[in-house]
C-alpha cells in the first residue's frame, strides 16, 4: 500500500486557514472593543479594524497590544486626511484653536 501525502497536506492547509481566521477574528474583536472603550463613532469601526489587523500582523506583539487611546490617535493621524470629520470620536469638541481657524481672518479682525 502506498502512503498518500495529499490528505496530510490538505489537513495542514485547513489548519493554517483555521488559525488565520481565528487571528483575524481576534483582531476584529479587539479593535471593536478598543473603539467602544474610547467612544469612537461606529462609522469608523471597520476602518480602524483594518488598520489594527495590519498592525497586529506586522507586529511581533500582535496578541498582546494594549488597549490604549494612542492606537486610535495613531490610526487617525495616519488616515485623517481621507475623511472630512475632524475626529473619529462621538462626542468630539473642537479645541479653541480649531474653532478660531474655522472662522478665519474675520474672527481675528474683530479683536
Amino acid at each position: 500500500m502506498i502512503d498518500n501525502p495529499l490528505p496530510d497536506q490538505v489537513m495542514s492547509q485547513n489548519d493554517e486557514t483555521y488559525l488565520s481566521e481565528q487571528f483575524y477574528e481576534h483582531c476584529r474583536d479587539k479593535a471593536i472593543e478598543i473603539c467602544k472603550e474610547f467612544d469612537v463613532d461606529e462609522s469608523f469601526y471597520d476602518l480602524f479594524t483594518e488598520w489594527f489587523t495590519d498592525l497586529c500582523i506586522d507586529s511581533d506583539e500582535g496578541y498582546s497590544l494594549i488597549n490604549d487611546k494612542s492606537l486610535i490617535d495613531d490610526w487617525w493621524e495616519e488616515n485623517s486626511d481621507m475623511y472630512e470629520d475632524p475626529s473619529p470620536y462621538k462626542d468630539y469638541e473642537p479645541t479653541d484653536d480649531e474653532m478660531m481657524s474655522m472662522f478665519g481672518t474675520k474672527w481675528h479682525d474683530g479683536l
